[in-house]
């Protein structure tokens, strides 16, 4: 086992399909990222903002747009996706060093709608395997400024359908999320700035809006794929190794479109699932 890696983030992530690696960036390198990436926010998002930034929109989510993919010109970015820390915990919790395809940094402002239950693989499309996000806090987090939500042991679930619900509108990005089966519940996640949530790509994860006046929540995202994947989906190109170089040969981009999902179904008085569905073609990130 690696040093750095404590077994009882070993033994959580096993069970419930994540955990949280306490205090694995310090307080500073956390406050350094936030104002950093707010700076470059503020600035028109130096190519990176979705959709551009809006100062004047009175939606927060278009004057504080997630940056996409900063990684492939900003080498602050880079840097994170590709720290040893994060390098060490995804190779002792997948079981091999992971390859690194995107970054993100979301602000979620005071008033932000929160992100719909979903799962991460519906969208990377990695396998064979799946994928792993590595989530930093870059200030604290609780459910008044929108902390993430997860569904423990749900990262056993084969991708599942998503589904329209009513009335998520105000309150979350769009109307479609990842139904719960029965006994599933999803649970808060408070952490700390610095503090770093590790996922599978199959756990059912979202968050909520951000309800306070003045407190952001800025946080700082990796996703990789598993050393076995041989194939993701295209938007995720290039590939990189965590130590940084390029990979060439040997990842193939996701040929599917769409895909089959599960769905629930009751069959002899039990709620199963049957791979019955076809997701439609995601193009970019969630």
């Amino acid at each position: 086992m690696l040093p750095m890696v404590k077994e009882s983030v070993i033994t959580k992530f096993e069970r419930d399909g994540y955990a949280v690696a306490e205090g694995l960036f310090s307080a500073e390198e956390a406050a350094d990222w936030r104002r950093y990436f707010m700076e470059m926010v503020e600035r028109g998002g130096d190519g990176w903002a979705e959709g551009g930034v809006d100062p004047e929109h009175p939606d927060p989510l278009r004057r504080y747009p997630r940056l996409l993919q900063p990684h492939r010109g900003d080498p602050i970015a880079f840097g994170y996706m590709t720290d040893p820390r994060i390098s060490e915990h995804l190779t002792a919790l997948a079981g091999g060093e992971p390859l690194a395809v995107q970054t993100m940094v979301y602000f979620k402002a005071p008033g932000s709608r929160g992100q719909n239950l979903h799962q991460d693989n519906t969208y990377l499309k990695a396998k064979p395997g799946t994928c792993l996000a590595a989530w930093t806090a870059l200030e604290d987090i609780d459910e008044e400024n929108g902390c993430m939500v997860v569904v423990p042991g749900s990262q056993n679930l084969e991708i599942m359908c998503q589904v329209e619900r009513e009335g998520l509108d105000l309150q979350q990005w769009t109307n479609w999320e990842t139904p719960l089966g029965p006994g599933q519940q999803a649970v808060p996640v408070h952490m700390k700035a610095g503090d770093c949530l590790f996922f599978n790509g199959s756990l059912i994860h979202g968050s909520g809006m951000n309800r306070t006046e003045d407190r952001f929540r800025v946080t700082l995202i990796g996703h990789y794929i598993s050393a076995e994947a041989t194939q993701v989906a295209k938007y995720y190109f290039p590939v990189y190794r965590m130590d940084g170089t390029r990979v060439e040969d040997g990842i193939e981009m996701d040929p599917v479109h769409g895909g089959p999902c599960g769905v629930y179904v009751e069959r002899d008085g039990r709620t199963v699932i049957e791979m019955t569905g076809l997701a439609e073609e995601a193009t970019s990130a969630h």
